[in-house]
């Protein structure tokens, strides 16, 4: 919330007198705000709806609704599970197409993404993965299928890659039989896994290059990654959106499918020959 603070707090000059009231009002209420409708603010801070509306394009938004979007989407990374939902319940009438509203919202973190990521970092990503002796995937919650759709993928372009399970021992216990030759690829997204964070830590004190794939530069694992892919995974809901993340695992794959092509041609003839056996596939 400090950058709309520092935005309020800058243009004060320019503010009429009601503005100013509005002003404050947000300021003290900066959390509660984005809950409100513009004529439920308007009346809590003692002016007209329209001054509401006129103060949201001083600070050089398109209206209340893109102000009231932007709180929101900062507060949300501050919100309980149950806090989120509710806060999206506040603004509800803006869902009603529900299809393009999330597909406008995947398009968005689609784009953070790529502005967070930069190409000589997936390319020494690609070459770590290229030369590992093994790859293992971790994650708990929605990231375990992450990780076992990055395993699974890999396999496709002939990697030794294995998706961890924590039903028998636990991510540190496997952790211990790997090798500085392997490569270990995290998956960590709120709520930050505690035990994937512990297993990153781990293979970070013994030399095993870590792979995070992760929302943003301050989560937990990125001290102990060597390198990270920033995935937004920002939602109307509280879960993580996934489009993104999914963005990132096709890109790696298609790269190395793509720079090790003799490889990939000599495994697809064998894989042909099975898929055209009647025995197995119509």
């Amino acid at each position: 919330m400090e950058d709309v603070q520092k935005i309020i707090m800058e243009k004060l000059p320019e503010y009429s007198k009601n503005q100013r009231i509005l002003a404050n009002f947000i300021l003290e209420n900066i959390e509660t705000v984005p809950l409100l409708s513009v004529s439920d603010l308007g009346k809590k801070a003692g002016v007209s709806s329209a001054t509401v509306v006129r103060f949201s394009r001083v600070l050089g938004f398109n209206g209340y609704l893109d102000f009231r979007s932007h709180l929101m989407n900062l507060l949300k990374d501050k919100l309980s599970p149950v806090a989120k939902f509710r806060a999206t319940l506040s603004k509800k009438e803006e869902y009603h197409d529900s299809l393009h509203k999330i597909a406008h919202q995947v398009v968005q973190n689609l784009d953070l993404s790529l502005q967070h990521n930069s190409l000589e970092d997936f390319k020494h990503i690609v070459t770590h993965l290229q030369e590992a002796k093994n790859i293992y995937t971790i994650g708990l919650g929605i990231s375990k299928f992450l990780a076992e759709i990055m395993a699974y993928q890999l396999k496709l372009y002939f990697k030794n890659a294995f998706a961890m399970g924590a039903d028998a021992l636990s991510f540190t216990e496997q952790i211990i039989l790997l090798t500085p030759d392997d490569l270990l690829i995290a998956f960590s997204f709120p709520p930050y896994s505690r035990q994937t964070v512990e297993a990153a830590e781990l293979a970070h004190k013994m030399k095993i290059p870590v792979v995070s794939f992760t929302d943003k530069k301050t989560s937990p694992i990125a001290q102990y990654s060597l390198h990270m892919l920033i995935a937004k995974t920002d939602n109307i809901l509280f879960s993580n959106s996934l489009g993104a993340i999914s963005m990132l695992i096709n890109a790696l794959v298609t790269e190395i499918a793509l720079t090790e092509d003799s490889k990939m041609l000599a495994g697809l003839q064998k894989i042909e020959e099975f898929i055209n056996d009647p025995r197995y596939f119509y």
